[in-house]
Formats: structure tokens, sequence, C-alpha cells
């Protein structure tokens, strides 16, 4: 039996990452597909490649011995591809997540910028707090994420873009302006922010915690847009980032209260898997870059 470069494609991507179901996800295959296409490979050559115990998979001492002669077909087959594409490197879906701050304040603008650099780009948007957003960066669910202080395998790489700014806000009726706004001065409203353990609900209880108190009404949803209409409305305060707030600012609906303690400034990274590491990840990452320096995402330096 002939064998296929989809089969050495899936050989190849099992010996590198370990596991049947890795190699499907970077293939965009079902795991059954990647067990038929082994199986007919190793059918067709007589040997086994890999053994098998529980749930892990080990190389075969043949299965050792095959692999440099497949990793130098799939990267001949990978200059071909890329040769072929050169002109329009994002061709392909691009699994994309963020946090709702981040996808507030710059999602619109990333996507419509790297659409009129590449007009065949598909993308599949995951917006989640950043610790669902290290799980499927890990279980390899995603090709890039904006994440703050990632947790992340070492097949991810990241890149820091810099400390986001939060800071207090709610409406000018709860009586708030001018002067500071400490702890105390918040225990009586109801504080809205993300559930734990999101970094908003984090940064909340250590804003509090910095002072030996505890909210008293702390009232969590998982959904941004809510919270702002939550607060626009005088149902409460928010820990936010002003970046996502330019229309109710603007309009005087909310305001900015000052804080004391300084509020802390987590970081934010552009994390991604290493074997989609091309001109592909650089150009959402220089475009990605350019896009947060126009918005006021970050804190100043």
């Amino acid at each position: 039996m002939k064998t296929t470069l989809s089969q050495m494609e899936a050989f190849y991507w099992i010996a590198r990452l370990g596991s049947f179901r890795a190699a499907a996800t970077q293939l965009n295959l079902t795991q059954p597909t990647i067990s038929l296409r082994i199986r007919s490979l190793e059918e067709g050559l007589g040997v086994a490649l890999f053994a098998r115990v529980g749930r892990r998979v080990h190389m075969t001492s043949e299965g050792a011995a095959l692999l440099p002669m497949v990793r130098r077909m799939v990267d001949l087959a990978e200059q071909v591809s890329a040769n072929h594409a050169r002109r329009d490197p994002l061709r392909d879906r691009l699994r994309l997540g963020a946090p709702a701050s981040f996808a507030l304040s710059c999602m619109a603008d990333l996507l419509g910028a790297l659409k009129k650099q590449f007009p065949e780009l598909t993308v599949a948007l995951t917006i989640d707090n950043s610790l669902v957003l290290h799980h499927k960066l890990n279980n390899r669910d995603l090709d890039m994420a904006f994440v703050v202080e990632p947790a992340l395998e070492p097949y991810i790489r990241v890149e820091p873009l810099g400390s986001m700014s939060h800071a207090w806000v709610g409406s000018p009726s709860l009586g708030l302006s001018g002067g500071w706004v400490e702890p105390r001065d918040l225990l009586r409203y109801h504080v809205f922010t993300h559930p734990e353990p999101s970094n908003l609900n984090v940064l909340v209880l250590n804003w509090f915690g910095s002072a030996g108190l505890e909210p008293q009404h702390l009232s969590t949803c998982n959904d941004l847009s809510v919270i702002l209409r939550l607060i626009a409305h005088g149902e409460g305060v928010s820990l936010l980032p002003p970046a996502i707030l330019a229309s109710e600012l603007g309009s005087g609906v909310l305001e900015v209260f000052k804080a004391r303690p300084e509020i802390a400034r987590p970081r934010l990274y552009a994390a991604y898997q290493v074997d989609k590491i091309g001109r592909s990840i650089n150009t959402v990452l220089d475009t990605a870059r350019q896009v947060i320096a126009r918005s006021s995402l970050l804190a100043a330096s």
C-alpha cells in the first residue's frame, strides 16, 4: 500500500506533540481520522510506529528510525505551501482568544486592520477570562491569545505587551465625585465584577484586602457589557479598564474615581503556539501592537 503525505503528517505531529489528540488539533482533524491514518501507515510499512500504554503513546524504534525522513518530507511540503501563499500568509482560519477588556477596546480595530491586509482571513474568536484562555492554549485549542499573567506550557511562547490600566468607575449620581476613593468608601456600594478566578475579581479583592477589608456587596457577572449597563444605571461601582469606557465617560454617564491605594497593573501578553511561529503570527503581533498603542488599554510607561 502506497504511503501518503497525510499519513506522514499525522505520524510527524504525533511524534512532535506526544499524543494523537494534540496531532488531531494541530491538523484540524478528528482523533479517529488520525488513528486511521496511522493504522494505514503501519499496515503499509509492516511495522508498528507507536506503542500504546493506556492513553499514552511511545514511539517504537522503527518509528524513531523513520522520523528524520518524515521530518524532511513535512518540511519540504511546508516550504511549497509557504512559497505558494507568500502574498497572503493569513489564508486559513486563526483561532484567536482574548479577555473581554481587550475585545471591547481593541478587537474591532485589530480584525479590521488584518482584514484589509488579508481579505481571505477568517477568525474563530474565543472571549473569556485569562485562566480559561490559558487552558485552551495549553490544550492547543487556540493558535494565539492575548492573556494576563500567563501560566503556560513550554510549547507556548509569550511576548509582553505592557501593563493594563484599571480604574474605579460609577455613575455621578452615587455622589463619589471629587477627592479620593478608598476601600472603606466603597463598602456600602454594590461592587460588580467578573466571577472568580478572573483577573478582575482578583484585582478587586486585592485592592480591598490592602486595607484589611472585603467588599460587603460583591456581585458577579461574566459579561462586561452587562456590568457597564448596571453601573451606568447607578446600581453600583466596578473596577474596569478606562479603554472600554470612552463613550460612557465622554457622555458623562460614568465617571472615573481617583483611587487610593494605587490599583495594581496586571501585565498583558501575546501568547501563541511555538509551532505556529511564522509570517502569519508575526503579522498579527505587529498589527496588534499598533492597535494597542492607539488605544488606552495599557498604562503609560
